[in-house]
């Protein structure tokens, strides 16, 4: 047994239980480990504890052992709850048979209607989600490209405090709303494991509504805020500390080391404010499936944040494909006033974040004996990318802006953008000590580092710094003229005096010549050219010097 108390080791035990044909071992002496008591009692082994349970059982083959669990409460466990087991050497978790309980205060039976196979299995509340599967997660998504990992802090014991972010870094984040995601604040509520990963591996697919979100929102999630709780299988952290009444809206240290650390985190990838919170639990007593605490009328809050929370909590259920029974489990209401005054992580978010904020509380069988009521991991998964489809009416409505920098050996660099609010203003600076300009295009022609800006008119910034090619340009060249610019491919040219062998080439932004002409003299030309929008080049070269202008095909 492994059980952890303001740091120190209480009691570590391995228990013969004798009674069947072969003894019965049990322990928890492995990572998340957890069981304080264990006996046979009238031809059933009695367990303790109840949520944070998980143990190992050895010497069952060829045998049907009945446990029990004493719900000193009333109500953690009611009469259809669904215990779980795992084979040894195998990574699926499965519902023993049937259960049993007789009252409310009582004790609550389960087994399995035909005798194992196997020698070792591990049993528990509801399937376990450590620290492990949270690091096995994370390398995962070593290689997504629409994923940040980082790490946000240790915990008391030194493990890491994972955090990562999904979004479309390709799309400037002033544009993007903000979402923060915790979990696993309790360590004995492990299915939240499963919410997370669900969430997340929505958000990275290519399903059209994940790339649309990708570029609105800014995800960032804290998926297990307790590490050492969830590896030794206790209730708290290793200071004895249960992390949801240890938030405040101060942001000073307070002498809880992973929620400090996950604060000062969260303030700074945020900038200090953020649009949503949602800090995920679970609830073993409830017989609600996935209900929510956050706004209510009685929260005193402004009325666009009510109505975005209520908002979001009707569209997460309306997206909801969790359920066998082709309706949603979510509760698409707000079950109770969960932003108050009390130190929970939900109600920093409001007070210290401005975001609309939730407590969500998932349990693990909600509807009874003849309901829908035997949720498996992929079941989570499941709700938990419906987190993840609620944002989908939510964003800015505002296309993000995205600068583009396209460098070629001919025609050195340009600058160009989409999305955000035109106009937008274009700057670029050498770093070399060379000049600076505002137009689209640079084409000096000394090559080097170089600063370029693209700013509109919302004042959201994309900033670079380059290496433009270098350019060789004779002493000696010639101005032209080039109008109407842009256009749609019919413009004149003028090269004031004219020039002698005029070669023309047009190229692409890119450095694709898609035309080109010569004369043998040069001051006023009209072309009519098929071109596709977009950007482009025009170089004239002669025997004094080579000039380039850009053009802008219209669409």
């Amino acid at each position: 047994m492994k059980a952890y108390k303001y740091g120190l080791v209480i009691g570590l035990v391995m228990l013969n239980v004798l009674g069947f044909a072969q003894n019965l071992q049990f322990d928890a002496n492995f990572e998340n480990g957890r069981l304080d008591t264990a006996y046979l009692y009238s031809g059933h082994y009695r367990l303790w504890p109840i949520t944070n349970l998980h143990a190992r059982v050895t010497g069952l083959q060829g045998q049907q052992p009945q446990f029990a669990i004493f719900d000193s409460l009333g109500y953690q466990l009611r009469s259809y709850h669904h215990m779980v087991y795992r084979e040894e050497g195998t990574n699926q978790w499965q519902f023993f048979d049937t259960a049993y309980k007789a009252g409310t205060t009582s004790y609550y039976y389960f087994q399995n209607q035909q005798s194992f196979t196997v020698d070792t299995i591990y049993l528990a509340y509801w399937a376990p989600y450590t620290y492990s599967d949270l690091q096995a997660f994370m390398n995962s998504m070593v290689n997504d490209r629409n994923v940040i990992p980082w790490i946000a802090g240790t915990s008391y014991q030194g493990r890491n405090l994972y955090a990562f972010e999904i979004s479309d870094t390709s799309y400037l984040d002033c544009y993007k709303q903000k979402v923060v995601i915790t979990a696993r604040q309790h360590p004995v509520e492990h299915i939240n494991g499963y919410f997370i990963e669900g969430m997340a591996n929505y958000l990275r697919s290519n399903d059209s509504l994940a790339t649309e979100l990708r570029k609105r929102f800014r995800f960032l999630f804290y998926p297990m805020c307790n590490p050492d709780g969830v590896y030794n299988g206790s209730g708290q952290n290793a200071l004895g500390q249960g992390l949801n009444r240890e938030w405040a809206d101060s942001l000073a240290w307070g002498g809880t080391p992973e929620v400090d650390s996950i604060k000062q985190d969260i303030w700074f990838k945020t900038d200090s404010a953020f649009d949503y919170g949602i800090d995920i639990h679970a609830n073993a007593g409830s017989n609600l499936a996935y209900y929510w605490w956050g706004f209510t009328s009685s929260s005193g809050v402004d009325s666009n944040l009510l109505n975005r929370a209520e908002h979001y909590v009707q569209a997460v259920a309306l997206v909801d494909t969790s359920s066998n029974q082709g309706t949603s489990l979510y509760q698409n209401y707000i079950q109770g006033n969960g932003v108050n005054s009390s130190k929970t992580a939900a109600n920093w978010f409001y007070r210290s974040g401005g975001a609309v904020a939730f407590t969500f509380e998932p349990t693990s069988e909600p509807l009874g004996f003849s309901g829908d009521n035997a949720l498996g991991v992929d079941r989570y998964r499941l709700a938990g990318a419906s987190l993840a489809k609620g944002f989908r009416d939510l964003g800015d409505s505002i296309e993000p802006m995205r600068g583009f920098v396209a460098l070629s050996q001919i025609s050195g660099a340009w600058l160009s953008a989409e999305g955000g609010k035109p106009p937008y203003q274009f700057y670029w600076e050498s770093l070399a000590g060379g000049p600076s300009d505002t137009t689209r295009f640079i084409s000096f022609f000394g090559g080097g580092l170089t600063r370029v800006r693209i700013t509109d008119a919302n004042g959201c910034v994309f900033e670079r710094v380059v290496n433009v090619p270098y350019m060789n340009m004779p002493e000696h060249s010639f101005s032209i003229k080039l109008y109407p610019n842009p256009n749609e491919g019919s413009f004149k040219i003028e090269v004031p005096g004219g020039v002698e062998e005029a070669h023309l080439s047009l190229y692409r932004y890119n450095g694709q010549k898609v035309w080109e002409g010569k004369y043998k003299f040069l001051e006023k030309l009209n072309l009519d050219l098929d071109l596709a929008p977009g950007y482009y080049l025009l170089q004239i070269q002669s025997k004094t010097g080579k000039v380039g202008q850009p053009l802008i095909i219209k669409p």
